[in-house]
């Protein structure tokens, strides 16, 4: 944990059957980590000169390389090179990546929203490690579409039942879907040996952000699987009176009943009739811990960072001093308009 240590990250290549330290040729280095994406990616440099290279030889980095970062042997990266550019610059993907590639064909038949899961992991030859319940029934069929594809259509259903966010990564070589987390936590960084440890949202960077209605949407309407019978409407008319018409249709996910349809527009409306509020905060002390997902409770800013924030984005960079770009949202914000909605099945 951040708080027992100063970082020391150490950037590891898979070659001739064991680990090699490659640290001393990495510059640079940067991993990013977006809540709405599927793998983590990482960038670098290598020093290479094309003309010299007996006098600065070359690590072996090339497409397909597996790499390895940790810190006092946690791991915090593991994943495949993708690009190796000839000025040295470095792209690599955890293994999530594999699921955004390939295509697969799946169908389901009023089967559990988690159980569909597990058929896509077998489909796409990914072990699975850990998936919550999720009683959404199911009726889908997938015709060459991608693993992530699919999964993101499941957890969009499931979470429109639900209400409940969901966030997907794959570690140690396997699938994970975990529940989004409701309580904040608190991230350490130790900057020196005769320091101590001190929370990171005390000492915040440059705050930027801004206010869109972009994803605002203030209508709905549920269609059955035929995707032309309207089964039912939803919408929020003092929303509509302040931004205009924003509607989006959905599209049943099984054998729903009139009040789980309902429910299902309901909770749509209540997900998608918000304006995006978000918040950048830069050049914050680096903290292994925090990823995207996380609640993170800051003290009082004028800029709005304030309280629990949703880390819905990080960059983190390893150089000599960990630090970290942050994109936060506030979980608590509330409606585009206080108006009841108006729900018709």
């Amino acid at each position: 944990m951040g708080s027992a240590y100063v970082d020391d990250h150490r950037f590891s290549l898979y070659q001739g059957g064991q680990w090699r330290d490659i640290t001393a040729w990495v510059g640079s280095p940067e991993a990013r980590d977006k809540l709405e994406a599927l793998s983590v990616e990482l960038t670098f440099s290598v020093l290479r000169n094309q003309l010299y290279d007996a006098g600065m030889p070359w690590p072996g980095v090339r497409p397909g390389s597996k790499l390895r970062v940790d810190n006092h042997g946690r791991e915090v990266f593991s994943g495949v090179v993708q690009t190796v550019g000839l000025d040295g610059s470095v792209t690599a993907n955890d293994r999530g990546w594999y699921l955004t590639k390939s295509k697969i064909l799946l169908q389901v038949s009023n089967a559990a929203a988690d159980d569909a899961i597990r058929r896509m992991c077998a489909k796409a030859g990914i072990p699975v490690g850990e998936i919550p319940r999720l009683p959404t029934r199911l009726s889908e069929v997938w015709t060459g579409d991608a693993p992530e594809t699919i999964l993101q259509d499941i957890l969009k259903i499931c979470s429109a039942e639900t209400g409940k966010q969901y966030k997907r990564r794959v570690k140690g070589g396997a699938l994970y879907v975990t529940e989004l987390p409701d309580t904040p936590m608190t991230a350490y960084h130790k900057p020196a040996d005769n320091l101590a440890a001190f929370d990171i949202t005390l000492a915040k960077g440059t705050v930027s952000g801004s206010d869109s209605m972009g994803e605002l949407r203030n209508s709905v309407v549920l269609v059955g699987g035929g995707q032309t019978e309207v089964l039912g409407r939803g919408y929020n008319q003092a929303s509509i009176d302040e931004y205009g018409l924003v509607q989006t249709v959905e599209r049943l996910s099984g054998d729903e009943n009139s009040a789980q349809a309902r429910q299902r527009i309901r909770t749509l409306l209540d997900q998608n009739d918000r304006l995006t509020i978000e918040r950048q905060v830069e050049e914050i002390w680096g903290a292994d811990e925090v990823e995207s997902g996380v609640l993170l409770r800051f003290q009082s800013n004028r800029f709005g960072v304030t309280g629990d924030q949703r880390v819905v984005g990080v960059t983190h960079r390893y150089g000599p001093t960990h630090l970290m770009s942050l994109t936060v949202q506030d979980p608590a914000q509330g409606r585009a308009a206080d108006a009841k909605d108006t729900v018709e099945v």
